[in-house]
């Protein structure tokens, strides 16, 4: 059997992308943005108030809960929040949202857009920056939730600093939680893979993390085990459900975030596009088995290559008659 446990090490490495602490690039594209806004907004006062209109940064996202990788094309994506010292009452959700978006939306070679959860500011050479809007409501984090148009908008409930903690908190124990880091980057390193970014086709990253959280058990020395493991139990997620369009069952999924708003983070995806997940998900699990199962380290290498792409360690120095052909694993190379 093969755990290839050094070639995934050399793989997460090689994938990894490092915090806004250790990567200088990311912090100074994430911190003009915020200074930026400042400046626009330094002359700002609450409505009805003589008080200044003041906020601090809130960093998120997957580089403060140190699980990123490297992005395809250089797609940098940059999470954080911006935490207004105001109540709910003293600044409609609306109206502080539009604020921003205009505040950012002033200069030229970058698009300023509005989603739901965020701002989103997209930059001509290939990253983008969504700011989240906050109200700190007295130690109650609220987030702006909606789109431009009055009816969406509205403050609700969101707690993103403890799920940043219940995240970092898989462990008390360095090589657990290493562990845990390495086999939510091997997920999202295969969804880059084998999901389009289209729409919402591919499953929210944050549902990987929470899941793989969940249910990660630490296994010395064996990333391979501990990722077959998470796999399994994600697929134990999901149910049946009629799917009244084509008459026929299909699996979907709904799994609430841990933390407030306690929301369906699959929310987004069509019953469709949950079915095509769990098939996925499945053709993952039976590679990842084979690859388990394989005599020859470079026939297993073979096989995560097809799950992970050519960023996987290939194995060499192997005798070609310990190598048999790789089928069956559901993946195109």
């Amino acid at each position: 059997m093969a755990t290839l446990q050094e070639e995934f090490r050399v793989f997460h490495d090689e994938i990894r992308l490092g915090t806004y602490d250790e990567d200088q690039n990311l912090r100074d594209k994430r911190d003009t943005l915020i200074r930026e806004l400042r400046n626009e907004l330094k002359d700002e006062k609450i409505p009805d108030t003589e008080r200044s209109l003041t906020f601090t940064k809130l960093d998120q996202g997957s580089y403060a809960m140190r699980t990123g990788i490297k992005p395809i094309n250089d797609d940098y994506d940059i999470d954080v929040g911006v935490v207004f010292d105001i109540t709910n009452d003293e600044y409609c959700s609306r109206n502080l949202k539009k604020l921003v978006f205009d505040a950012l939306n002033k200069r030229h070679k970058r698009t300023v857009k509005y989603n739901k959860p965020c701002i989103t500011v997209e930059y001509a050479d290939g990253y983008h920056v969504d700011l989240a809007i906050y109200s700190n409501n007295n130690n109650d984090l609220h987030i702006a939730w909606g789109r431009s148009t009055a009816t969406e908008q509205k403050w609700y409930e969101s707690d993103p600093k403890g799920l940043k903690r219940w995240v970092s908190d898989v462990s008390n124990n360095a090589e657990y939680s290493k562990q845990f880091r390495c086999c939510v980057r091997y997920l999202k390193k295969w969804k880059a893979k084998h999901f389009t970014s289209i729409g919402n086709t591919a499953p929210p990253s944050i549902g990987l993390t929470v899941q793989a959280r969940q249910h990660f058990i630490f296994n010395k020395d064996n990333d391979l085990t501990s990722l077959i493991n998470i796999v399994r139990k994600i697929k134990s997620d999901f149910s049946m459900q009629f799917d009244l369009d084509d008459f026929i069952l299909k699996r979907s999924i709904s799994y609430k975030l841990p933390q407030k708003p306690y929301k369906n983070i699959y929310y987004k995806m069509s019953l469709l596009q949950q079915d095509q997940f769990y098939e996925k998900l499945v053709s993952l699990e039976e590679a990842l088995c084979e690859a388990r199962d394989e005599n020859s380290e470079q026939a297993a290498s073979l096989i995560l290559r097809k799950v992970f792409g050519k960023d996987f360690p290939l194995v060499e120095n192997i005798k070609r008659a310990d190598i048999r052909p790789v089928i069956g694993t559901g993946f195109n190379a």
